[in-house]
């Protein structure tokens, strides 16, 4: 029985550990698109002469 509880451990950290996994995600997805939203803003550069 300790064996299973010891996995029942693992289970429910590696559990937690993909759900902040799949939060930085969604996180960094947020922070990218208002990066290429503020990139696309920009004005564009004109070539150099």
């Amino acid at each position: 029985m300790k064996r299973i509880e010891i996995e029942d451990a693992r289970i429910t950290s590696a559990d937690r550990n993909i759900e902040g996994l799949i939060a930085q995600k969604s996180r960094s997805q947020i922070e990218q698109a208002r990066l290429f939203a503020l990139l696309e803003a920009l004005p564009e550069e004109e070539p150099p002469q």
